[in-house]
């Protein structure tokens, strides 16, 4: 792994935002009142955030993702804005434990975040269930999360949804210390990881470390070496998502595998 080549990717390639990344990774330098206020732009009164499908309403996706950038920032629950997208969070919990978007933006949501389909339904459950527990342990709303999630754990142990949904619930599970469902998604996991591409093994690795699983659990030693490997010349790992998105996908494998000690 290259790790120079890596900071100058993002140094060359990186937004304002992503460029505080990578010195709170480096040395751990907290961002600049200019980059949270950048950052955390947008937030509406309910708490939550618009998605880029439906700019006038708020999305329990759009936030986890907002939640997401403000903890690779160092930001914590005691801030404000992360304070209200929690709250927005727990109030719209449904009551059987599951979180959904709501029903009258099903005609603009895309596949992930569709209301009325379970593995949509899932996918944002173990999402928002994951960032409640991430920024305060002892959610009650993510232990219904966690209990919703656990009674659609297939035989073959995994979820009828997305893949990215089971590292997430994984995540949320390790988190609650319900260590017998997320050894089950581990094991699940583990089989999948050589078909994943690198930003997603970053994803996975980043999401159960947060969790507190340890660089020793046997998922995370292989998806460290997979992600090592796939390093590409100019020091960038590519997303799947679009060149548009190296730079955060740099961002998160820098960020795994210094956790697992690659990077020092």
């Amino acid at each position: 792994m290259n790790r120079q080549a890596a900071i100058a990717f993002v140094n060359v390639r990186g937004s304002p935002t992503e460029q505080a990344r990578l010195r709170y990774l480096l040395d751990g330098e907290h961002p600049t009142p200019e980059v949270v206020h950048q950052l955390l732009a947008g937030q509406r009164e309910d708490g939550g955030w618009s998605p880029f499908w439906a700019t006038d309403y708020s999305s329990l996706d759009a936030t986890c993702f907002r939640l997401a950038k403000a903890e690779q920032l160092g930001l914590a629950a005691n801030e404000t804005a992360i304070r209200l997208a929690l709250a927005f969070l727990a109030h719209r919990l449904r009551d059987d434990g599951s979180w959904e978007e709501e029903e009258h933006v099903a005609a603009l949501a895309p596949p992930w975040a569709t209301p009325g389909n379970l593995a949509s339904r899932l996918y944002l459950t173990a999402n928002c269930g994951f960032w409640l527990a991430a920024f305060a342990e002892t959610s009650e709303n993510a232990h219904q999360a966690a209990t919703y999630l656990q009674a659609h754990l297939n035989d073959d142990d995994h979820l009828p949804t997305f893949l990215h949904a089971h590292w997430l619930a994984g995540g949320l599970w390790y988190r609650l210390h319900w260590q017998t469902e997320a050894k089950r998604i581990f094991n699940y996991l583990q089989r999948q990881l050589p078909a994943l591409p690198a930003s997603n093994l970053a994803w996975l690795m980043t999401t159960l470390l947060l969790a507190g699983a340890p660089t020793t659990e046997p998922l995370i030693e292989q998806a460290a070496s997979l992600l090592a490997q796939s390093q590409e010349e100019d020091g960038r790992w590519p997303s799947e998502g679009g060149s548009e998105r190296d730079v955060h996908a740099t961002l998160e494998a820098m960020r795994a595998l210094r956790l697992c000690g690659y990077l020092v």
